[in-house]
């Protein structure tokens, strides 16, 4: 039985910040998206006990994370730490040169392995 959970800060409240956690066949998948700050901590809270209980490798997609506090970056070192005690992995998918950097910072890349990051479709090719 797979359990997706979907929670965002509302719009409105200055807040761009969404976390998503999905059950996806062999691994847990973490989105991420806009702001990740206190105001989404309780939802990073729950994505990492999810992603831990379910024992097995969490891919985390960062791609789409605008600003990343040191709630955020907590978050992924504490979810690597926990994974890796539960004899699994972290993987990001894509983070922004900014992430990557403040993830290298604290230390903790060697907690993670990334994803190698897809190039993207020139929209502009063909174009006149």
């Amino acid at each position: 039985m797979s359990q997706d959970h979907q929670t965002s800060v509302e719009p409105g409240d200055g807040a761009a910040g969404d976390v998503i956690v999905l059950s996806q066949g062999d691994h847990t998948l973490v989105l991420l998206y806009g702001d990740v700050d206190v105001r989404v901590s309780e939802d990073l809270e729950y994505a990492g006990r999810f992603s831990i209980d379910a024992g097995r490798r969490t891919v985390m997609d960062v791609r789409q994370v605008t600003m990343m506090d040191s709630v955020g970056v907590s978050f992924v070192v504490r979810l690597a730490a926990g994974l890796r005690s539960a004899g699994t992995e972290l993987v990001l998918q894509g983070p922004s040169r900014r992430v990557a950097e403040l993830i290298t910072l604290v230390g903790a890349g060697d907690l993670t392995s990334w994803l190698p990051e897809e190039p993207s479709a020139d929209v502009s090719a063909g174009q006149s």
